[in-house]
């Protein structure tokens, strides 16, 4: 923080704008700006786009490359948590 100790919000009580007048000029903006529609246009409710067509393409892996990608990584996944179950085990003791 530019070389001061400690938070950024104890270092504003020296400078003449603090962070208290800054958020107090913030609220009256907020509270006078107005961000709705002007009185003479009209407001159409949002719209809202549903999907629902859902659609069966299959099951299972499309060639045997996949099945033995999905089966070697499943055993050696089985295989470190059995590591790790074995690890924990010797430091229980």
């Amino acid at each position: 923080m530019l070389g001061f100790a400690g938070h950024f919000l104890t270092k504003s009580r020296r400078h003449h704008v603090t962070f208290r007048l800054l958020r107090n000029r913030r609220v009256v903006y907020t509270r006078t700006v107005s961000t709705g529609p002007d009185a003479g246009q009209l407001v159409e409710p949002p719209t809202t786009l549903a999907v629902n067509f859902l659609e069966f393409v299959g099951s299972g892996w499309r060639s045997e490359a996949d099945a033995m990608l999905a089966n070697t990584s499943a055993a050696l996944a089985r295989e470190y948590q059995q590591a790790a179950q074995a690890e924990l085990a010797t430091f229980a003791l």
